[in-house]
Parts: structure tokens; C-alpha cells; sequence
């Protein structure tokens, strides 16, 4: 049954105040719930923790200069009798005479006496009258929250009633927000299921939302410390004798808080969980609670989970007026929808007919439905709402637009060349294996080598980039009507994923962030390893060509320099790396220190490393982009896959040079099921690898975990694989690989490129 259909269950407005504010909720204990210096001290004194107060401003002539200098660098500003989140202000760094606020708003210390005089003056405050300013500390959200927002603090609202919660919601900031966990001003406030603390849906502005704004689903997040959160919001009910209470608390990574107690608690929490409120208050009304531990087993009890498939089977999608669909066809191919309610049929441009019947996924919902060939202004396809039945359709519902076919003469060049500099920025400062590469490489081979019965231990890099500000600088990036656009949102997403995935390395969740970075080893993809080594590795033969120094491999590195004019990169040697060369975007190659090589695997490096990555790094710096120099979104399979051609095409022998890439498909497919030990050994056995190889293989695969003897891979290096197999189906299209060595693009961009006509010709070519 619909949710508004349970209109007896839902507590409006008046039977709140009526049935239950006046009945339960005394003078003295709204009095005392709405002053918030009062209830932090009481709260603190009885164990319950509490952020932190630094200073009570009381009058004007207290907020001199001095005071403000005086203030931490990161605290918030709150009216001690604000309601609804009203007057909050969350300073989260000092630089120079500014402050930074949460959404990244710069402000002097004029802004700050301004807001902190119109606190005083009752701006914010209950009653309108006077009031007084608290400066607290800023609290830090538990990591878990990372998945669902990277600004601000949520938190929690549990709504208590004879000591049994009996309905709670997860309120949750945004940059539409600008930080605030504020329902009215755009937070998301999630539904949780009483029995498992988990999420069950969620809503915005009172519409329902499957997605939070960064792609989660808005279902099955698990709200850590649940226990802890019931038992807090009975505890402070039994302490403060507030019969109809609302509790706001928070989760830091040092376990609950409080951050406020409410005696006139709002109803959209039951928007949120899609549960009327009164109904849940008189299942409780006069069951008899003794204890804190009693209301909470009360509550579990009677408000146990549902079953997932049923909320997922009843919830219909969301789509707004305008919406991007996907024409389910042989090439799919994004088109432009717009939704008409009074239309009769459904209509879509000759461009994309494909016939009567139209194929579409909408919202992640497959549908068919019947279609006519027409005009269309303004979109390619119209969808008649009458075919629609199993969508809400919301029309204040925020569009995000496909990117525009052609150049339009409207276009702002300027702006988006502030945004090619902006995300080049952002992520020539995200060296995402500087991270992920284990720092203790030597110290676990040597210990493994001579003990290979227990997986080794890696330890990383320290995170020592502000990653919060640089996912801010990506999200707000401007709208532009430009052909480029696509290839910079697309690019910006890859950016938050590698920031993710870097922030995980280490916790149980990096394998699930790598498969979204680089994509998963599939089962066909591990079959295709399978047969490739099972066609080649009886012929393949071994490399016997002659040993290669490091000092004659740098000779012979600078001379291929030299002679393709490249005398301005640097070649430098480095302690530890997982490769004997590495190619970087700062003109230098690094080769590791002691390295040797095989004068046949030299030469395939020198076209795999230079005569690929280097070439076409040097060709992207000709554009009138960027990008073209970083990469775009997805760049580097095939990348690797020209590599891998270039150096197959030597025809040298190459031993496992040669069969390498589908080695590391099966040993990342398999680490996702085996320990390293364990790995290495199956490797060794069943391929005769030598200790080495099998090393490098289980390090690929195991990097970015702590304990490798864990279950999880990283991900990134079946490209090698899966990109030269991209390349091979390219070059039977086409004579040559030169279209690719435009810049470091993916073979997608080509169709964009095409529209760009002061692209230069690359330069450098094999």
C-alpha cells in the first residue's frame, strides 16, 4: 500500500502539537530542550558526548578583532536558540585573513561579525528575540559517509517516544546544500530501518530519489554505531524526561555525539522512510519500557526489517520532463527525451528509427513501447505520458543535459578553457600509484622469498591531499555548450572515482572502488586469457638475447630519445618501484635501481614506453587542449594496447614478456578468490613461472591491499589485455594507428575530434 494511502497513520501538524507535544512535552522541557549551551552541559555531565564549546558571545562589543583571532581554524557558528538548522555556520580552514566555509564559500571577518550580530540580535532564534552565539567544534564525520557525500556533517534524527525509537532518518549534505544536512535547503534525508540501521530509500525537496547527487543508491547503506545511536536517543530520554523527543545526533570517526535535542521534532522524517509516524507512536504508547536497553529491544522487535525485494519491487523511478534515455540497438546511442503528458503517441526523429516498436532504457528501466516517425523539436524522441505508468514523473525534477552534437556560435571558448585548466589541475595533482604502490616492496620480497607460506604486508603512502577540496573543484565545474564538454564530465567522473579509490586503499572496500575505476575481469575476458595462453605458450619461445646493463639501457634510452627529437627528457633512477621503467607526465622516465634487461625486451620497451607513451604525450601538448596531453576519461587501455601492439610488432622473441598481459587477467581474476600466497604458488605450478615473474604478477594484483592475504584485487592492469584486443579490432577498420596518436585519447573520442577543426597532426609517429 502507498504510503499516502495510510493518511490515518500519517501525524500531521496539529495532532502533533495536540496529541503529543502538549500531552507529553511540558513548558520547562521545551524550554530547556531549546537552549542549547543549557542541554550540552547537562548532556556531558551524564556521559553522553558532545561537541566541544569554545567560546559564548553574549554581547556586541564582544566580537572585537582580538576575538576573532583568537578562534580555532576550523569551529561552527550557531544560534544557542536556532531552529530548523537556521543560522549554522561551518568554518573549515583559515587562510589568511579568510575563513573557508563548508561548500568552499571564502568570507573576512566583516561576514563573521555581520552573521554572528544578526544571531545576537534574534535573526535565527525561536522567539525573535535577543540571543546568544556559540562557537563549537567542528565535528569529522566517520569515513563510512564518504560513499554517500564528500561535504559536510550528516546526521542522524531519531524520534524517541516512551523510551523506544521508534522511527529514524539519515540527513545528509550536498553542495546544493552547501554543506548543511538542512532538508529545506537541499540535504537528502534517508529513510533507516529501525532493525538493521540500514538505508531504505531516500527523498529531496519531499520528492523521492533512488540516487544520491555522486551516483550511490540511496538503499543498503549501513549506518555505523546503530546500537549505540538507539540506545543514546532512549538514554537522553530517560534523562531528560522529554516525552516526544527528537534526537540529532552525529557519528565521527571517535563513535556518537549529540548535537541537539528537539522538543518540537518535524514530521518529513516519515517523507523519508515512506512510514506514518502515528502509527508507530501508538504501538508503543503503553507498552512499559523500564530501561534504555528495553526501549531499544522494543523498538527492533516491532520494527523489524521488510523484505529488500519488496521495497525494490514497489518503488518506481523518478524522471523528470527531460530526460536522456538509451536507444537499445546495435550501436546504442544516447538521445534527448522529453516527456508529454498530453501527447497520444509516442514520436521520435527519422534520424533513430529503427522501427515500430521502440527499444529504450529509461531511469535503468528497460521498456518497450510503440513509436511513430515525426517531427520533434527541441529533443529526438517525445514519450506520451500514458506509457509511463511505471515511472513517477516529477516535473520540477533537474535535468542533466546530453552534450550538444555541434559547436554552436554561442559557445564560450574562454570558459571552457577555464575548465580544460581546472581539471588538468586537479588531476596532474592526483598521482594515483603514488598511493597505491606498496612502499615496503624490497623488505616483503625478501621476507616472502624466504618464507613464501605467508602473504606479506604492504604499507603506503600517507593521503596528504586535501581530496575534499579537489572533488569540490571538479563538481562545480560550468555548463558549457561546447562539442569538448562531454569528453570533461566524463573526465571529472573518472577524477572522483581515482579519488575514491585512493581513499580506500587499505579498507575492505578498495577492491569494489577499483572495479569502479578500471572495470572488472570479467569471466569472457578470463576465458580469452585462457585460450590466448593455452594458442601461444607452447611456441612461444624465451628471450636469450644478450643481458643489458642499467647503465647501456640508459645509453640506449637517451640515444632513441635523441633521435626523435625528444633530448629534453630526463631519465632518472629510483629506489623501489613494482616496474624496472616507468613513464611519467614531467618528462622523465624513471628506471629502478639494479634493474637488468634483456637486449630483445629493451627494444620493445623502447616502443612501449617512448614510441607510445612518450609519443603521444608529446603529440597531446600540440593541441589547443590539455586534456589531450592528461588523457581523457579512459585513455590508458588503449594506450597500453598500442603499447602492447607496438612491441609486438617488433617480431622478437619476448618470452613472458609476450604472454605477461593474459598472465595478469588470470592472476587478477583469481586474486579476487585467493590469497597472495596462495597465488603465487598456483601461478608458479601451473604456468612453471620463475619467483620473480610470479612476484610482479601478485603485487599487480594484491597492491592497494594492507593485508594481501585477503581476498581483492586492484583492478588497472588487464587493460594491458583487454586494450591491445580494442587495438586488433581497430586495425582491422583501419590502415593505421595514426588517428590515435592525436593525443591520449580512447578510440570513442575519435567521433568527437572529427567536429574539432584546429586539431594539429601528430607529430611524432613510429
Amino acid at each position: 500500500m502507498s504510503f499516502f494511502k495510510k493518511a490515518a497513520g500519517i501525524l500531521g501538524i496539529n495532532s502533533r502539537n495536540l496529541d503529543y507535544i502538549a500531552k507529553y512535552n511540558s513548558y520547562a522541557n521545551k524550554k530547556f530542550a531549546d537552549n542549547k549551551i543549557f542541554t550540552k552541559h547537562f548532556l556531558e555531565s551524564r556521559g553522553i558526548g558532545v561537541a566541544k564549546i569554545y567560546q559564548v558571545v553574549q554581547k556586541h562589543n564582544e566580537l572585537t578583532s582580538d576575538f576573532f583571532d583568537s578562534l580555532p581554524n576550523s569551529f561552527v557558528i550557531k544560534p544557542n536558540r536556532g531552529y530548523g538548522g537556521a543560522g549554522i555556520l561551518v568554518i573549515v580552514q583559515k587562510q589568511g585573513r579568510f575563513w573557508v566555509t563548508a561548500s568552499g564559500k571564502k568570507i573576512d571577518q566583516e561576514f563573521l561579525y555581520r552573521h554572528c550580530v544578526a544571531i545576537l540580535d534574534g535573526k535565527y532564534s525561536i522567539s525573535g528575540m535577543y540571543d546568544q552565539v556559540i562557537f563549537e567544534e567542528r565535528l569529522e564525520p566517520h569515513p563510512d559517509f564518504r560513499k554517500l557525500s564528500d561535504i559536510g556533517l550528516p546526521d542522524i534524527r531519531v524520534i524517541v517516544f516512551n523510551m523506544v525509537p521508534v522511527l529514524a532518518m539519515l540527513r545528509v549534505p550536498t553542495y546544493e546544500s552547501e554543506g548543511k544536512a538542512n532538508m529545506e535547503v537541499g540535504a537528502v534525508a534517508l529513510g533507516i530501518d529501525i532493525g538493521t540501521g540500514k538505508t531504505i530509500g531516500g527523498a529531496q525537496y519531499s520528492h523521492y530519489i533512488r540516487k544520491m547527487p555522486n551516483g550511490q543508491p540511496t538503499t543498503g547503506f549501513q549506518v555505523p554505531f546503530w546500537d549505540e545511536i538507539l540506545y543514546a536517543g532512549s538514554k537522553i530520554q530517560q534523562s531528560t524526561h522529554i516525552g516526544f523527543l527528537g534526537v540529532d545526533l552525529v557519528i565521527t570517526k571517535t563513535g556518537v555525539k549529540v548535537l541537539e535535542i528537539n522538543a518540537r521534532s518535524g514530521l518529513k522524517i516519515q517523507i523519508a522512510n515512506k512510514v506514518p509516524l502515528k502509527t508507530r507512536l501508538e504501538k508503543v504508547t503503553d507498552v512499559k519500557v523500564l530501561t534504555p536497553e528495553d526501549g531499544v529491544e522494543v523498538a527492533k522487535t516491532l520494527f523489524s526489517p521488510k523484505a529488500t525485494t519488496e521495497t525494490e519491487s514497489t518503488q518506481k523511478p523518478v524522471i523528470g520532463i527531460r530526460e536522456n534515455v538509451i536507444l537499445n540497438a546495435e550501436k546504442p546511442q544516447t538521445l534527448q527525451a522529453r516527456v508529454d503528458l498530453s501527447a497520444e503517441e509516442n514520436t521520435i526523429t527519422s534520424r533513430f528509427y529503427t522501427g515500430s516498436i521502440l527499444d529504450v532504457s529509461l531511469a535503468g528501466k528497460r521498456i518497450k513501447i510503440p513509436v511513430q516517425k515525426g517531427t520533434v523539436r527541441d529533443a529526438d524522441l517525445i514519450l506520451a505520458g500514458k506509457f509511463l505508468t511505471d515511472f513517477y514523473i516529477d516535473p520540477n525534477k533537474k535535468h542533466t543535459p546530453q552534450g550538444p552534437s555541434v559547436v554552436t556560435s554561442h559557445v564560450d571558448e574562454k570558459m571552457i578553457r577555464n575548465i580544460d585548466d581546472k581539471i588538468c589541475e586537479v588531476d596532474e595533482q592526483i598521482k594515483l600509484l603514488s598511493y597505491i604502490n606498496p612502499r615496503n616492496l624490497e623488505e616483503q620480497k625478501r621476507l616472502f622469498l624466504e618464507n613464501p607460506e605467508f602473504s606479506p604486508r604492504f604499507s603506503y603512502r600517507e593521503q596528504d591531499l586535501d581530496f575534499s577540496v579537489l572533488k569540490r573543484d571538479i563538481k562545480r565545474l560550468p555548463e558549457v555548450d561546447h562539442v569538448l564538454y562531454p569528453l570533461f564530465i566524463e573526465k571529472a567522473r573518472e577524477i572522483e572515482a581515482k579519488i575514491d579509490l585512493i581513499q580506500s586503499v587499505g579498507s575492505e572496500d578498495f577492491s569494489d572502488f577499483s572495479k569502479r575505476t578500471f572495470g572488472n575481469v570479467s569471466d569472457r575476458m578470463y576465458r580469452q586469457a585462457l585460450d590466448f595462453l593455452k594458442k601461444y605458450i607452447d611456441q612461444n619461445k624465451d628471450d636469450i638475447s644478450e643481458e643489458v646493463d642499467l647503465k647501456q639501457a640508459k645509453d640506449l634510452l637517451w640515444e632513441f630519445l635523441k633521435n626523435h627529437k625528444l633530448s629534453h627528457w630526463k631519465i632518472k633512477e629510483i629506489e623501489e618501484s613494482v616496474s624496472d621503467i616507468q613513464v611519467t607526465k614531467r618528462n622523465v622516465i624513471l628506471l629502478k635501481k639494479g634493474a637488468r634487461f634483456q637486449e630483445n625486451r629493451l627494444k620493445a620497451l623502447l616502443v612501449h614506453e617512448i614510441g607510445t607513451h612518450v609519443f603521444r604525450f608529446e603529440n597531446g601538448k600540440l593541441q589547443p587542449f590539455r586534456i589531450f596531453e592528461r588523457g581523457t576519461a579512459g585513455y590508458l587501455k588503449i594506450e597500453e594496447g598500442i603499447a602492447i601492439w607496438n612491441q609486438n610488432n617488433l617480431g622478437l622473441e619476448l618470452g613472458d614478456k609476450f604472454l605477461k598481459p593474459a598472465y595478469q587477467v588470470i592472476a587478477i581474476h583469481l586474486a579476487k578468490k585467493m590469497s597472495f600466497c596462495d597465488l603465487f604458488h598456483f601461478l608458479k605450478d601451473t604456468y612453471q613461472l620463475n619467483d620473480d615473474l610470479a612476484w610482479r604478477l601478485c603485487v599487480k594484483a594484491k597492491r592497494g591491499l594492507t593485508d594481501s592475504g585477503k581476498l581483492g584485487a586492484f583492478t588497472k592492469d588487464h587493460i594491458y589485455f583487454s586494450g591491445h584486443r580494442e587495438v586488433e579490432k581497430f586495425m582491422k577498420k583501419e590502415e593505421t594507428l595514426e588517428p590515435l596518436y592525436i593525443g591520449k585519447i580512447k578510440i570513442e573520442d575519435l567521433k568527437i575530434l572529427e567536429k574539432i577543426e584546429n586539431m594539429k597532426p601528430p607529430k611524432f609517429l613510429l
